[in-house]
């Protein structure tokens, strides 16, 4: 049994499917509960913000890596 023949859409309310079952109220709004995305909002714009920085600073970090191991290598700076 496909979820649509088990559940409906969920953009209507189940009425009795004349089985002898009761009508059942599938909307949210309809039983005054808040909706899910303000009781748990996301911080989907947040952890994206720093998954960016954290990437810029990584990408700066190899750049210095890799410059400071092409000196070294060139025979620009000392060895120790």
């Amino acid at each position: 049994m496909s979820r649509m023949e088990k559940f409906g859409s969920r953009h209507r309310n189940v009425q009795s499917q004349g089985s002898g079952e009761p009508a059942v109220q599938t909307r949210v709004a309809d039983a005054g509960i808040p909706s899910r995305r303000k009781t748990h909002p996301s911080n989907k714009g947040q952890m994206t913000k720093w998954f960016y920085r954290f990437l810029i600073v990584l990408f700066l970090m190899l750049l210095g890596g890799l410059l400071l191991w092409g000196k070294h290598n060139s025979g620009e700076l000392p060895l120790k």
